[in-house]
């Protein structure tokens, strides 16, 4: 080969079409989110078990009664477990360092930390603690994704003229299940929220629980117009059970087999 086309080969830049806004998410490093990042999902599924019976009885007032429950212990989930928006845990930012020299430490030291402290420069996402983090995750989960998720369950066939009460309740579990995690870690980067209705985020405990979450439910609508007449058919029941089940198979899955690996 010519000099000209081995030099053009070695300088042309990595292609970096395929990789994600943000890297896969881990949990913490310690001890307790370990631990408890598998006694979360676990506890859900018990006690979901265990109110299920009242659940067939009052959907409504269980669902109800059960929420803010569900959002402490999500939250309480996400602080213990999962790195805040634009922690150095959950992306990797993009510092820029002076060469050292002998006559300026100080500069050099300043110039390699400052940005630390700043912002997230590769997707502009501003550093937060775990408690703004935390409460601006369950104010969006509240205001946004719940009632996205209220207009997707009308149109997948939830009833458009009744059964409101169920609908926004069955959505608001869900989107506390889905996605309080996602808002705590990425905060509100638009390109892994690109990647996130896109489907194209790479698999990781955060992700895995989302997508499970939905796939769950949808797959839990499928007994609700077979004609078995059984009271637990009565809608939204088994889309909720769907949703933490799935929830829970999405998550151990993300953090799993699929972690990294995009659908």
């Amino acid at each position: 080969p010519s000099p000209l086309t081995t030099t053009s080969a070695a300088s042309a830049p990595p292609d970096n079409s395929n990789k994600p806004a943000a890297p896969p998410v881990h949990v913490l490093p310690t001890q307790l989110a370990t631990i408890y990042s598998y006694i979360h999902p676990a506890a859900l599924l018990s006690a979901f078990a265990a109110r299920f019976p009242a659940l067939v009885n009052d959907p409504v007032a269980e669902m109800a009664q059960q929420l803010p429950l569900l959002a402490l212990a999500h939250v309480a989930y996400v602080m213990i477990c999962l790195p805040a928006a634009g922690s150095s845990d959950s992306t990797t930012s993009t510092t820029t360092t002076t060469p050292a020299s002998p006559s300026t430490p100080t500069a050099s030291s300043a110039s390699s930390t400052g940005t630390t402290t700043g912002t997230n420069e590769k997707g502009g996402n501003v550093i937060l603690r775990p408690g703004r983090a935390s409460l601006l995750s369950l104010t969006l989960t509240t205001l946004l994704a719940t009632p996205v998720l209220s207009i997707l369950l009308v149109l997948f066939g939830a009833p458009f003229t009744t059964h409101h009460a169920q609908t926004v309740l069955c959505a608001a579990h869900m989107a506390i299940l889905s996605s309080t995690a996602l808002v705590y870690v990425h905060g509100v980067d638009g390109n892994v929220w690109k990647e996130v209705w896109g489907a194209k985020r790479p698999g990781d405990i955060v992700w895995g629980g989302a997508l499970g979450t939905c796939v769950g439910a949808w797959l839990g609508a499928v007994p609700v117009p077979l004609d078995w007449d059984r009271p637990w058919q009565a809608y939204p029941i088994t889309l909720l059970t769907g949703a933490y089940i799935g929830f829970v198979v999405g998550s151990v899955l993300g953090r799993s087999v699929l972690f990294g690996k995009r659908i």
